[in-house]
């Protein structure tokens, strides 16, 4: 996670609980607690382009990096068919393992994310101090760039392959359906998506994230999905004691909350 200065645009938080799952417990592998709501309109995003917008600022941590091309993506689309579980293509919810890990310093969350999401396909060969040493960077000194968090999801994932999606600052519902299909083929693959996401003030956030007069930019692994919800873990329980180690929302609130940055499928 890192926060820089940025501004505005407005959002509204309600409770909600994934239908069909009992009451939400912070870490439980089968109730997670879950919060959404909150859009950006065009009027707020303008306001925060016009007062110091750096969402195209290459030196913020986890910017960077291109989409995939045509080719990558069907070499994708090839994989996943051939991995996807016959028995899950209709389902409408499944989760992969709880694997949630407080990062371990300020700056962390992505060594921490690449824990938890290659624990979810059961690759345990690295902790965060040596996913931290691979990115190059050192206790609460520098922050994981797009192309660092693809290489090594790429390179310890077991032989299963990440593309890196860029969204816009505003998502549309393309881009919130896209999202959907990779999450689902992800999990039914046995994988996780990991986000990447840019929490302007008074907009969305995380569960439990604050809402400063900062952007707050963080990784973080998806961990299954209920519908149009996905469950997500989040390492910044040990930056903030507000922060559950595993949440749910609403995939909309969850794309505009990476609007502007993106995710890896």
């Amino acid at each position: 996670m890192r926060i820089a200065a940025k501004a505005t645009t407005a959002g509204v938080l309600a409770a909600f609980v994934f239908a069909g799952l009992i009451t939400p417990q912070a870490a439980s592998a089968d109730s997670p607690s879950s919060t959404g709501g909150g859009t950006l309109s065009a009027q707020e995003v303008g306001a925060a382009k016009a007062a110091n917008d750096d969402r195209n600022d290459k030196s913020k941590d986890g910017w960077g990096g291109r989409n995939a091309t045509a080719a990558e993506v069907k070499a994708k689309d090839a994989y996943m068919a051939a991995h996807r579980p016959m028995a899950l293509t209709s389902a409408t919810t499944n989760m992969l393992a709880n694997t949630h890990q407080g990062q371990w310093y300020n700056n962390y969350c992505g060594p921490a994310t690449l824990v938890m999401a290659l624990g979810m396909r059961g690759i345990w060969n690295h902790d965060q101090g040596t996913f931290a040493s691979w990115i190059g960077i050192t206790p609460n000194n520098g922050g994981t760039g797009v192309d660092q968090m693809d290489k090594q999801l790429n390179d310890e994932a077991g032989g299963f392959h990440y593309l890196r999606v860029n969204l816009p600052y505003t998502p549309n519902s393309e881009n919130v359906a896209a999202f959907k299909n990779h999450l689902i083929g992800d999990i039914n693959a046995g994988a996780s998506t990991v986000g990447n996401s840019m929490e302007v003030y008074n907009g969305p956030h995380l569960v439990g994230h604050p809402n400063n007069s900062t952007t707050i930019y963080h990784w973080f692994p998806f961990q299954g999905y209920d519908g149009d919800w996905a469950a997500y873990l989040d390492s910044a329980t040990t930056v903030w004691s507000s922060v559950p180690a595993r949440s749910g929302m609403p995939n909309s609130t969850l794309v505009t909350i990476m609007g502007g940055r993106g995710y890896h499928w």
